[in-house]
């Protein structure tokens, strides 16, 4: 095969290149058409857009084990603070901070914590009970999750009302298939 020839048909059939232009210019312009070229047969589009991050849903529509956990009661969301990451590579072992701005005082504490998955089988993880002896009303531990999911933390206070704080997560691997 002559190698000289089939570089004359390269160029031939790029009508863009010059003999004028230096030999890397002409390569980057040969490489910048192919990618076009092959952008337009794929059907790329020619501009990417993000996707829109949409709103979260009300937390009783997220999990509706909350309804009978509170038992119709409102939730609010502030003073409970929930730290997961975005993005959990082993839905096995997902890191979970919980924490809940309490003084824990005989008259103001923490009474019970749940914490609620949107789509494992079984959708209660935990449920810890506090006393107004503890210092602070904090969880950190490691939970399985099924799939990209939204995990919820639910307070519920000594004068029984629930305030709750939400985070999704996105599980490449998921755990929990079943319901054990």
């Amino acid at each position: 095969m002559d190698f000289q020839n089939v570089g004359k048909q390269c160029k031939a059939s790029l009508p863009v290149l010059t003999e004028a232009l230096p030999l890397a210019i002409q390569r980057r312009r040969a490489v910048k058409q192919l990618a076009l070229l092959a952008a337009g047969v794929c059907g790329l589009p020619s501009v990417v857009q993000a996707q829109v991050p949409t709103a979260r849903p009300p937390l009783e529509v997220v999990v509706p084990m909350m309804k009978t956990l509170t038992a119709g009661a409102h939730v609010q969301e502030s003073r409970v603070t929930l730290t997961i990451p975005l993005l959990a590579e082993n839905g096995h072992l997902v890191p979970v901070s919980v924490s809940v701005d309490s003084p824990m005082t005989g008259s103001d504490y923490v009474k019970t914590l749940y914490l609620l998955s949107e789509k494992n089988p079984r959708p209660l993880i935990a449920k810890i009970s506090f006393t107004p002896g503890c210092a602070r009303a904090s969880l950190t531990t490691r939970i399985r999750l099924a799939g990209a999911q939204y995990v919820v933390a639910l307070a519920q206070m000594s004068d029984n009302s629930f305030w709750a704080a939400s985070a999704e997560v996105v599980v490449t691997d998921t755990a929990c298939l079943d319901a054990t």
